[in-house]
């Protein structure tokens, strides 16, 4: 499994494919940067697919634009 590229300390949770090459990020990161107005939008879940969601969907001040 992949270590966090943020806190280098945990495992990932998610891989954020906005970047290249794209990074992974645990929960915890992931969650500051949805509280911080940057969510990670484009990513691949590493084991529970609705680990990271609901925290996109809480509490993300972004505005996502419809496909």
């Amino acid at each position: 499994m992949s270590i966090c590229a943020q806190c280098r300390t945990a495992e990932a949770a998610i891989e954020d494919r906005d970047v290249q090459p794209p990074q992974p990020w645990c929960l915890a990161c992931a969650t500051a940067l949805v509280r911080a107005g940057d969510p990670v939008i484009n990513y691949r879940s590493f084991g529970d697919p609705d680990q990271y969601g609901p925290v996109l969907v809480g509490g993300s001040t972004a505005v996502l634009r419809f496909r």
